[in-house]
């Protein structure tokens, strides 16, 4: 058995005919057959009947098959890795973050830690925390952003902030003389939520289905600068993370304190059993330093 008749094979699988997968691989369809006949014999299954010029997997052929696609997923596994690697570089410091700091206050933080270290290269990637986790596992950052943490024994996580979300009204909304919104505030208002797998979202709805507050749930979105610039269109209004709105002071949306509080989560991933990087636990300092600023005043 070699990998052009078990591609051949696949082919013929994904695609339906020998015709298709002989243009796929760019040769002929008597060669794609001659390849399928020779891997029934190295493997000694019957793959394919043979009808009326038409191939038909069997049950043999059937199961072979979900050997083989097992097989190809571990190679396309292969291939995003190497994509991610060229994708990173060889950034000297590697930073993955979910879009709630990467829009602003990462770089602001970048800013401080170039002052410092003029010379160091700087990779900042944007990306899902999803994404940002699974990066972070395989070492392909030096330090990950992200609010929901999944524990696995391949990543060190450090929690870094739990902070009251903040109210964001449209330009010109009614509610935006109140020093603080209350969930009775907003009843039968067109509200802007974030996604569902997002913990944030579950503390806000049941903070509004306890007191029995229907809103409208028109609109939802996993990031809380698109929730901000919705808001800004006036098509609704959110609850977002604080440093989020820090983002969106500028652009007319008021944002004020919601009671009861809805807390919003921040956590810094690593590499379990990373070697000691004198540049990441710099910039991890810089980040705690500049997250001083949200802190309630006592």
């Amino acid at each position: 058995m070699n990998l052009r008749q078990v591609e051949a094979f696949r082919l013929i699988m994904l695609r339906g005919s020998m015709t298709a997968a002989a243009q796929e691989l760019h040769t002929s369809q008597p060669s794609i057959s001659r390849l399928i006949a020779e891997l029934e014999a190295s493997t000694e299954l019957r793959l394919f009947e043979r009808k009326a010029g038409r191939l038909t997997p069997t049950d043999e052929g059937l199961t072979f098959y979900r050997e083989v696609e097992r097989s190809f997923l571990g190679l396309e596994n292969l291939a995003q890795a190497a994509k991610d690697i060229r994708f990173f570089g060889t950034g000297r410091l590697r930073i993955a973050a979910m879009p709630a700091v990467a829009l602003g206050f990462v770089p602001r933080c970048i800013r401080v830690f170039k002052e410092r270290y003029p010379n160091v290269t700087i990779s900042l990637q944007m990306r899902s925390e999803a994404t940002v986790t699974r990066w972070s596992s395989s070492h392909y950052c030096d330090i990950g952003f992200v609010a929901n943490i999944v524990g696995s024994p391949s990543i060190e996580v450090r929690h870094l902030y739990s902070l009251p979300g903040y109210c964001a009204l449209p330009p010109g909304h009614r509610l935006a003389s109140r020093e603080v919104i209350v969930p009775e505030d907003l009843e039968g208002e067109s509200f802007i939520s974030l996604a569902l797998e997002d913990g944030a979202r579950a503390r806000v709805d049941r903070v509004f289905e306890r007191l029995g507050v229907k809103r409208q749930l028109a609109l939802e979105s996993p990031f809380g600068a698109t929730i901000c610039a919705l808001v800004g269109q006036g098509l609704g209004i959110g609850i977002v993370n604080p440093i989020v709105a820090d983002d969106y002071r500028h652009t007319g949306i008021t944002f004020r304190p919601f009671k009861p509080a809805i807390v919003f989560e921040g956590n810094a991933l690593f590499p379990t059993h990373h070697e000691a990087n004198v540049l990441v636990d710099g910039f991890l300092q810089i980040v705690r330093d500049a997250l001083r600023q949200y802190e309630p005043a006592e």
